[in-house]
């Protein structure tokens, strides 16, 4: 009974995994990243999230420079990636 349901659960979370744009994900795991060196080597703390705002939104930037839009996702992804950090900094 509790095995189905597990699998179910991991079966759901799995779809909704590979349904997240490859691109996206690359964003959020910028993000992280980001977020991870300025908390590590400058010890920033929770405001290790301001140089990712300005890295998503200067990426974000240079893609409308290059005539493509701005993507507003895009840019909400690489700020999820940093307030996950900022958040295990708390």
């Amino acid at each position: 009974m509790m095995k189905g349901f597990i699998k179910r659960i991991w079966d759901w979370l799995i779809e909704r995994l590979n349904s997240i744009r490859r691109d996206r994900l690359y964003h959020f795991i910028a993000g992280l990243i980001i977020a991870a060196f300025f908390c590590i080597t400058l010890k920033m703390g929770v405001w290790c999230f301001v140089p990712v705002v300005f890295a998503g939104f200067i990426k974000e930037f240079i893609d409308q420079w290059r005539g493509q839009d701005f993507d507003w996702v895009d840019f909400a992804a690489t700020l999820a990636g940093g307030l996950l950090i900022a958040l295990f900094v708390l």
